[in-house]
């Protein structure tokens, strides 16, 4: 038995569907539920105390460390992508005339909280990325003298293209401006290097490319920007930073360079021992596995449906690729539903396009049989008539 058949038998849906839907939401593995299952256990028979899970929660942060090339003191856990992207937009020493530049492809997850930061008087500029591709010339159009900040996902959620990170990294070193990547679409299956690439702050939740639970997350942060950082909130997430020795009390500075200041008080615990068995399955099999049998199962999917002449919004060059494939197609419900009642678990987009994100849990056997079922549709106008007819509430809710 090879890694990947290992891997795939982590997950039991493979059994039952073709999961398409890796963008969305990650499958559950049986082992991570249980060990989230073993945190309440513990609890309920009074068998776990907070030592514990402060051990547990630092081998963690060694895990994610390890992953995206990180010191394990600059990791913050979070509750999810959008909390991370808060306390970098919130934290942030900005002053007047300060500009910062996303670009029209995000997420609102990473669009909203920088649209905030207008009320405090710092000017947003909205990149057009040409091609639904976030270039690095196509963001520095819109930087000049006054910019602080660039925030680009590294994998694009309603294209699947992929940014070059290291390239943009750079260039933002050389010009002194800080960069925050939304990485929750690629981390996991794609390697990130946060030190080696010269990133300053990378948000990611648990539930998609790293197979963990929902609500929990991290940011991994720069020390330079992690000390330029004035936290929103604050608690005893670190020590205890009370100077109780003089009148009224003081409060002490943290240790420097240590991210868990940005925590504010008890983490999520049980998505904390979910995600340390999810991070497990990613360490046996390997970034340096899983990267490539992902990237190879996107581009048979890519060249498939282009073969069958279907407009696709993701990018088959090399850099550009990921695992997502985005398809933009007038009738894309009915191609959903079709899709689904064929066993394929796919998403359909506020875009309107069609979202298939395959995991390493998917086989290129599995990518013949989608483009079997793509094909159909596309070649047979009374199957997408049909599909179209109302079905009433029921049809629409298994669709």
């Amino acid at each position: 038995m090879d890694w990947q058949q290992r891997f795939r038998d982590h997950f039991p849906i493979t059994r039952q569907k073709i999961y398409a839907c890796q963008a969305y939401s990650s499958p559950m593995a049986p082992a991570v539920s249980e060990a989230v299952k073993r945190f309440f256990d513990n609890i309920t028979h009074a068998r776990a105390d907070k030592p514990e899970w402060l051990a547990a929660a630092e081998s963690v942060r060694g895990q994610i460390g390890r992953l995206v090339n990180a010191p394990a003191r600059s990791i913050a856990f979070t509750k999810n992508t959008t909390e991370g992207l808060n306390i970098v937009a919130q934290g942030f020493p900005w002053r007047p005339g300060d500009n910062l530049v996303i670009d029209d492809q995000e997420h609102p997850v990473n669009a909203v909280p920088w649209l905030h930061l207008r009320r405090r008087g710092v000017e947003v500029r909205v990149a057009a990325a040409p091609g639904g591709s976030v270039t690095l010339d196509a963001l520095w159009q819109r930087v000049d003298a006054h910019t602080r900040l660039i925030a680009v996902s590294y994998v694009q959620y309603s294209t699947g293209v992929r940014a070059d990170i290291p390239a943009l990294a750079a260039r933002c070193r050389a010009q002194g401006i800080r960069l925050v990547v939304d990485g929750i679409q690629g981390v996991g299956l794609l390697p990130f290097d946060v030190q080696g690439w010269g990133v300053d702050a990378l948000a990611c939740g648990g539930y998609k490319a790293l197979h963990g639970p929902l609500g929990i997350g991290f940011l991994a942060i720069a020390p330079a920007l992690l000390a330029e950082l004035e936290p929103g909130h604050l608690g005893p997430s670190v020590a205890n930073r009370i100077d109780r020795t003089v009148p009224d009390w003081e409060l002490l500075p943290p240790p420097a360079g240590d991210a868990r200041q940005l925590e504010g008080g008890n983490i999520n615990y049980p998505g904390v021992y979910g995600l340390a068995q999810a991070l497990l399955l990613i360490e046996e099999a390997g970034v340096e596995r899983l990267a490539p049998w992902v990237l190879a199962l996107g581009a048979q999917l890519d060249a498939g449906l282009r073969a069958q002449g279907y407009r696709l919004l993701s990018s088959d060059r090399p850099g550009e690729n990921s695992f997502t494939v985005c398809i933009q197609h007038p009738e894309g419900f009915a191609l959903r539903k079709y899709l689904y009642a064929q066993g394929v678990v796919s998403n359909l987009l506020d875009t309107g396009a069609v979202r298939l994100s395959l995991g390493a849990y998917n086989t290129p056997e599995e990518v013949a049989r989608v483009l079997e079922i793509t094909g159909r549709f596309a070649s047979d106008p009374r199957l997408r008539a049909q599909l179209l007819r109302p079905t009433g509430i029921q049809g629409y809710a298994r669709a």
